[in-house]
């Protein structure tokens, strides 16, 4: 592909794909140095005359507001992009935060997210002063590093309202009821600072509670639209409330009470920070099941509302305690391999289906490293581990009583995550140009190079099954997804995205006798999810959709690699809980146990 030529400052700057960090619906944003360049699919001129506004006004902008600081232009001199300042590496979406399993990886506690929280109202308020409205506020435009939740990000500042400039987006679960009458947000300013502080209450309540305000299920009021205009919210008798979701006792009643009276009532205004504060020097953590909750509650709010797993007396639980499972195997003979992250110590666990049968430490880190593990021949375990934000892959020989250090490598990355995987017998790493196979032959690692990848922007997953990969290329704005199987590789040709549609996620995954890829997409503010199943060769099976699909596991770099099986079409699992097929039944891995189910 072409590399793009852009000018800032009148100065030549040469745009490779390989510098790609994210491609959506409106446009695209390339890596360059310390700074990030957003060129638009089609720049209009809305765009040129408020790019120049927001870069020539002199707005004093907040600290982690990734605002425009120059404009790009073409060859002809039309305006076509602007610089801003690079988002961290490390960085994640806010939508991270609202998942427990994420939290509880990374070490993440409410008293770290209500820091946050208060960050964010100050950067909110300033923002206010300043004259400029967010507009478009939501989990997906704000970012934060894991290990650092002093800072947030805010990116998309090109869409913020300001000084009669519209925000032309917005996002559905975000946008306050009131606005839900308006049509076409381009056509004058609409937001106001009222319906950004709306939206960080969504923001604010999904990070506490893991759960949207509108969230659960009500038998006649069904979709998200419906329930904010009847007012019905979480607290709502009428209500299943989401499985996963922290109890809503979790919050103080001062802050349910302030849900109730802007969800329930579309009472607006500015958010109480004082709400906050109260709830942070309230808090207290259960030492049994480690729910942070306000201590005016006589006693933990999840502990006596503790369901058992579906079906009930049937699952058997083979691993559980406070412990993070980073990675499941299950090997040709039908012993199990798990590794568990523990008071700062990384451990193998050999299982049976009838419990642990050995122990083995490996060593001490932070949350964040990575593991694949395969098994070259029978009695030879290769684990490989890569620590967080690194290209190295450090290779292990483990199953004796010390590992052994095989090798180190380097492999590839996307989006600030290294690209590998493996099957149950080799391991799949990048090298240059070249997706590279690699097992252990007599004592000594070798490899063999099977296909090509694009530098940076290239990311794949493998199968648990047999020796089948998926993955995608990214080129520019155009995605080219595959499909490797047994040294044959296929194109699988997904259906083309709609004029304005943007991916937000995508995924790989596998079943014994199936491949699927899933996409979660957005237009006009409203997402929406697809998952297709393909043969052998990559050609078509079935199409399935949903308003907003439950994928039971991810290959999404930014949430981790943990393959995505095919269910048994009675089971309905949340994202964050995995099925492994087992010779004598199912095994069931969430978070923080492992559970056997026979049949």
């Amino acid at each position: 592909m072409p590399a793009k030529t852009i000018f800032i400052h009148n100065q030549p700057l040469i745009l490779q794909p390989s510098q790609l960090i994210q491609s959506g619906g409106e446009g695209m944003v390339f890596g360059v140095g310390a700074t990030a360049v957003k060129l638009y699919h089609t720049p209009w001129v809305q765009h040129a005359a408020k790019l120049t506004y927001l870069c020539q006004s002199g707005i004093a902008w907040p600290d982690g507001v990734l605002a425009p600081q120059a404009l790009a232009h073409d060859a002809q001199g039309q305006i076509v992009g602007f610089v801003m300042a690079r988002l961290p590496a490390a960085a994640v979406p806010l939508k991270q935060l609202s998942s427990q399993a994420f939290c509880q990886k990374q070490g993440i506690n409410v008293a770290q997210i209500v820091m946050l929280l208060r960050q964010m109202h100050d950067t909110l308020s300033q923002l206010h002063r300043a004259g400029v409205v967010v507009g478009d506020l939501n989990e997906q435009n704000v970012h934060v590093a894991p290990d650092d939740l002093r800072q947030s990000y805010w990116l998309d500042v090109d869409s913020y309202q300001a000084r009669g400039y519209p925000c032309p987006v917005a996002t559905l679960p975000f946008l306050d009821p009131l606005l839900y009458g308006v049509a076409d947000f381009t056509t004058r300013p609409y937001f106001t600072p009222h319906t950004d502080w709306y939206s960080y209450f969504v923001l604010l309540l999904k990070m506490l509670l893991g759960a949207h305000p509108y969230g659960g299920t009500h038998p006649q009021h069904k979709s998200l639209t419906a329930r904010a205009q009847a007012g019905i919210t979480l607290a709502d008798r009428g209500v299943t409330y989401p499985p996963n979701a922290r109890p809503l006792e979790s919050l103080s009643d001062e802050l349910l009470d302030a849900m109730q009276r802007v969800f329930a009532q579309e009472q607006r205004g500015v958010f109480p920070l004082q709400l906050l504060e109260a709830y942070a020097t309230d808090l207290t953590t259960c030492v049994h099941c480690g729910l942070a909750y306000p201590r005016q509650r006589r006693s933990c709010p999840a502990c006596s509302l503790k369901l058992p797993v579906p079906p009930v007396g049937e699952w058997r639980m083979l691993l559980q305690g406070e412990r993070v499972l980073e990675l499941v195997r299950v090997l040709a003979n039908g012993r199990i391999l798990a590794i568990a992250h523990q008071a700062n110590q990384y451990i193998l666990f050999h299982l049976g289906v009838g419990g642990v049968l050995a122990r083995q430490p490996l060593f001490a880190g932070r949350a964040g490293y990575r593991f694949a593990l395969c098994q070259p021949r029978a009695g030879v375990l290769l684990l490989v581990v890569n620590p967080p934000g690194s290209v190295q892959l450090l290779l292990l020989e483990v199953g004796n009583a010390q590992p052994r250090q095989v090798a180190m490598l380097e492999t590839g990355m996307f989006r600030e995550t290294a690209v590998f995987a493996a099957t149950p017998a080799h391991l799949y790493r990048i090298a240059g140009s070249w997706i590279m196979r690699g097992t252990l032959r007599g004592g000594l690692y070798v490899e063999d190079a099977i296909a090509t990848v694009h530098k940076n922007q290239t990311w794949f997953t493998a199968s648990p099954y047999d020796e089948t990969l998926a993955g995608y290329h990214r080129i520019f704005a155009e995605t080219r997804h595959f499909l490797w199987r047994a040294g044959t590789s296929y194109e699988v040709a997904l259906p083309p995205l709609q004029p304005g549609e943007g991916v937000q996620e995508i995924g790989m995954g596998f079943s014994q006798t199936a491949v699927a890829f899933w996409r979660v997409t957005q237009q006009g503010g409203q997402a929406s999810g697809q998952t297709f199943v393909v043969d052998e060769r990559g050609r078509m099976a079935h199409t399935i959709s949903q308003a907003m699909p439950y994928f039971p596991f991810t290959t999404n770099p930014a949430l981790g690699q943990r393959p995505f099986h095919l269910l048994p079409p009675d089971m309905t699992l949340d994202r964050e809980t995995a099925v492994y097929h087992h010779p004598l039944g199912l095994l069931r891995h969430t978070p923080g146990q492992l559970l056997f189910l026979p049949g």
